[in-house]
């Protein structure tokens, strides 16, 4: 994987690619993209069962600007904003007062609801999710639909010219509602190393405090500016 440079933009997180292609390079990796974009399509629908009963869910990437997509991009866009701006100030004032192995029991947004009908003070925001491939807390990981778009992402940054700030996914299914979902994705900044990074630089209370409360912890050994997973919100597709 390339090196990427993590861009903070406003309250924005947009992580873009750090090197160029040749020409004959980027011939090759058209032709991969073209394989793995098949490929991800395939895997576009997912089969869920719940008892003696099956649901068929279809999730697909829409262009955000679409006139489909473009007023849930802005709700979407909007929230994820304001979420990334609260967790990034909580984090560091909170280093500032207290040592590691206390502010690592702080939940993130903890005054907010994660799922409901409607987020309070987030129009038309019902779910809100950070999910990786390496996760914290089991109740993180990423289901069918966040495994799309987090491969989405992944593959945007090992071939892709540049990587989108933003995914917009549409989920079709079968039994229930229309379901709408705006990923972005988050990368590593400096005081995120201090409970993320290398382990070995990590204090023995930190250490004990961390296997205290995330006995499975997979989200450690980062690097600044490495890519840690993306912030997802789920959107109401009518008031």
């Amino acid at each position: 994987m390339r090196g990427f440079a993590v861009l903070f933009l406003g309250d924005s997180t947009i992580i873009t690619a750090g090197s160029k292609r040749t020409p004959r390079r980027n011939m090759k990796r058209q032709s991969i993209r073209i394989f793995v974009s098949v490929i991800v399509a395939l895997m576009a629908t997912a089969v869920v069962s719940f008892g003696d009963t099956s649901e068929t869910r279809e999730a697909v990437f829409v262009e955000p600007s679409s006139p489909e997509a473009r007023l849930i991009t802005r709700y979407g866009e909007t929230a994820i904003n304001r979420l990334a701006s609260a967790m990034v100030k909580e984090l560091t004032i909170a280093l500032k007062k207290q040592p590691p192995e206390e502010v690592v029991s702080i939940s993130h947004l903890k005054y907010l609801t994660m799922k409901g009908d409607t987020i309070k003070g987030l129009r038309r925001i019902k779910e809100v999710k950070l999910t990786s491939f390496k996760v914290r807390s089991p109740a993180n990981a990423p289901d069918a639909e966040d495994k799309l778009a987090l491969k989405e992402f992944e593959y945007m940054m090992n071939y892709g010219d540049s990587v989108p700030s933003l995914l917009v996914q549409r989920i079709d299914s079968s039994d229930s509602q229309r379901e709408w979902r705006v990923y972005r994705p988050l990368g590593v900044q400096q005081q995120c190393l201090v409970c993320h990074g290398d382990p070995a630089k990590q204090s023995p209370a930190l250490r004990a405090k961390l296997d205290e409360l995330y006995p499975s912890d997979k989200a450690i050994g980062y690097s600044i500016h490495q890519w840690r997973g993306m912030i997802r919100v789920t959107v109401k597709e009518s008031e």
